[in-house]
């Protein structure tokens, strides 16, 4: 009777003894779980929150400047009262023939120190141009009229038009964009700056960069003395 006992005594301790080894162990196996539950489930939650405010971040940045984008002012003018040197080159009416603007820059060797010969212009170049204070000088031919050389002194969103003025008198000339932009193609988009200083091809891009798109000039080029 006594070894019954005995024996029901150490399957009891037994049993508690493995219970106790058991539940342990399970804890030990949930706190591993819970702990790798946290772990792996936080970073998976962070890179998404990463791409979305790159992705945020990419959209609130500004993109860099496009062929619309334009900081040139509405209307800008020059007064050419105040560049002689300018009207040095006009002392004698200029001669057209089949060279155009690149005679003119020819012929004014001479009577005026600096000029500058300008291809593949577009309009809002021109314009840029005299936002600087710079007058522009084109060929153009009127319809049905001979060409003539002449410098650009005002233009005005606003109105739609530019404005020429005559050396001999000061007379402004205004014609609208439209007839502009189709009558100054004849000179291939080019045009005389004559200024108190040499211009360079990276003094006129660097002017140009101040009022337009670097997409916008990319094609110019600059002969000067």
């Amino acid at each position: 009777m006594q070894r019954n006992k005995f024996s029901l005594k150490n399957v009891r301790g037994t049993l508690i003894a493995d219970l106790s080894y058991s539940t342990v162990h399970v804890c030990i196996v949930l706190l591993v779980f819970v702990v790798l539950t946290i772990n792996c489930g936080s970073p998976t939650k962070g890179q998404y929150d990463i791409l979305e405010t790159a992705a945020t971040t990419a959209k609130a940045m500004p993109t860099q400047s496009k062929d619309t984008d334009s900081s040139l002012p509405k209307a800008a003018a020059v007064n050419l009262r105040e560049l002689p040197y300018v009207r040095n080159g006009f002392k004698e009416p200029p001669s057209i023939s089949r060279g155009g603007p690149d005679d003119f820059y020819v012929t004014t060797r001479g009577k005026v120190q600096h000029a500058a010969i300008v291809s593949n212009c577009s309009f809002d170049v021109l314009k840029a141009f005299v936002a600087k204070g710079w007058t522009p000088i084109v060929m153009v031919q009127w319809q049905g009229r001979k060409p003539e050389i002449l410098p650009l002194s005002r233009y005005d969103d606003r109105s739609r038009e530019v404005s020429f003025q005559n050396f001999a008198n000061f007379g402004e000339r205004r014609v609208s964009y439209k007839n502009f932009e189709r009558d100054w193609m004849i000179s291939r988009n080019k045009c005389i700056l004559i200024t108190p200083q040499q211009l360079t091809e990276t003094n006129v891009r660097k002017v140009l960069g101040r009022y337009l798109p670097i997409g916008s000039f990319q094609a110019i080029r600059v002969k000067s003395r």
